[in-house]
């Protein structure tokens, strides 16, 4: 009798702060659907992503590694080389489909960037991070392929078309519509198969860094908070995030639908803390959940995010407080399709505390950089540095907001910290490639 692999769903979405959902403590709003799925599930307090920013993080994802370790370690480094190992590439040894839906993030629109190089059996979205600043594109990607969509940019305006980057005077297809449509039929068709969707939304990113638009939360209503007495942006940012809680929702009713929920793990997190971009204020609704600093910070709020993992019959209702971080997410992977982590990988396998079969293995230490700022957690101690290499020592357990420097009265600890940074980081020589690509049309 052969048993059943588990499917594995990730979704990822696209700037959320760890106060975002009110499951984590949000009361502008509620999250109906996610509430549930931390409820049915394990809601972790103290899950990290490795970088403030999307490219180095997703890239964490894909490859185990953390910041000090990674080929891509800032925005302009847009090249994942072809012999890094991945995620789709391992979990297709066990005879796994693999599919990214929505933006994935890790290049720069070039063919020898796109997913389907790097693993994946199937893309359809947005591969470039320009690209992806915009709800209301031109065209979306499908296996490399540009796909029409019913949005007309300026007549003449070649650029906003071979870049998709343009802002449309003709607006009818939300991409945010067109990625779901698609993450739904990945799992309709795959349900007799063990397979891995990746399903990244672009919500609530900002949409205007590439048009420089005044509205940079722009969604195609603001269904019930149009009444709300908010700035335009604060309630496109509000619909964004109810827009996501529908669409897990969805997720989760359709694995439920086809009988094979409990024989699939479900993940949710952010790639990074809550942005401050597009109009919307990271403070109006406390989206960083009382921590300091937001994307582009590696305080709290810029790298501690929500994360919850769920699936029925195995994950047991909890809440954790486990340190972990994406590096996990590939050795987690690994074995639960029973695939030999045979790569380099920083994580370790989240399994044993998912299962609560065995013992989980804990991280001597967290390491985190970007753009010359350090930071090293270890239990409750947090290191950190920022770019002009003022440094400090914190007590997370008594000062979440990271307050109040206590290296002083805590020397031995603060040297400890500091002494991870050079086991923990590589130099590195970034392979970048050009930033435009008009990509063929499909037939």
């Amino acid at each position: 009798m052969t048993v059943k692999k588990t499917n594995i769903v990730m979704i990822l979405v696209d700037d959320m702060g760890y106060g975002d959902c009110s499951c984590y403590g949000q009361k502008a709003w509620a999250t109906p659907n996610l509430d549930r799925m931390a409820s049915e599930g394990m809601r972790f307090t103290d899950f990290y992503t490795t970088s403030p920013v999307c490219s180095p993080a997703r890239t964490s994802i894909v490859t185990g590694l953390n910041s000090g370790h990674l080929p891509i370690r800032h925005l302009g480094d847009p090249y994942l080389p072809d012999h890094v190992m991945t995620i789709p590439k391992l979990l297709k040894r066990q005879g796994y489909v693999s599919a990214c839906v929505g933006k994935y993030g890790v290049g720069s629109g070039q063919p020898d960037v796109d997913p389907i190089r790097k693993g994946f059996d199937y893309h359809y979205g947005y591969n470039c991070m320009r690209h992806a600043h915009n709800y209301f594109p031109p065209f979306l990607r499908e296996n490399g392929l540009r796909v029409p969509l019913r949005n007309k940019p300026p007549e003449g305006d070649t650029r906003q078309w071979e870049t998709g980057v343009g802002v449309a005077e003709v607006k009818i297809d939300y991409s945010a519509d067109c990625i779901e449509a698609r993450a739904l039929e990945f799992i309709r068709d795959c349900a007799e198969k063990p397979f891995f969707l990746y399903y990244c939304p672009t919500m609530p990113h900002a949409n205007n860094e590439g048009g420089n638009t005044p509205d940079g939360m722009e969604v195609d209503t603001y269904g019930e908070f149009e009444e709300r007495d908010w700035a335009p942006n604060e309630k496109g940012f509000a619909r964004m995030i109810q827009r996501i809680d529908i669409s897990v929702g969805k997720i989760m009713n359709t694995l439920t639908e086809l009988g094979i929920a409990e024989d699939t793990l479900v993940l949710f997190t952010s790639d990074n803390g809550p942005h401050n971009e597009g109009g919307h204020s990271v403070t109006r609704f406390n989206s960083s959940g009382g921590f300091q600093g937001y994307k582009r910070s590696l305080h709290e709020g810029g790298i501690r995010i929500p994360f919850i993992a769920w699936q029925p019959g195995t994950i047991a209702p909890s809440t954790s407080d486990h340190l972990g971080y994406f590096p996990d997410l590939l050795p987690t992977f690994c074995e639960i399709a029973d695939v030999e982590c045979d790569c380099p990988t920083d994580g370790v396998s989240l399994l044993p505390l998912l299962t609560g079969n065995s013992a989980q293995t804990q991280h001597d230490c967290l390491y985190f950089e970007y753009q010359g700022q350090l930071a090293v957690r270890k239990g409750n101690w947090k290191y950190y540095a920022d770019a002009e290499g003022a440094e400090a020592l914190y007590d997370l357990a008594t000062d979440r907001h990271e307050d109040h420097d206590v290296k002083a009265e805590n020397a031995d600890v603060f040297e400890e910290l500091k002494a991870q940074i050079g086991c923990k980081h590589e130099d590195y020589e970034p392979v970048n490639t050009p930033v435009y690509y008009d990509p063929p049309c499909r037939v």
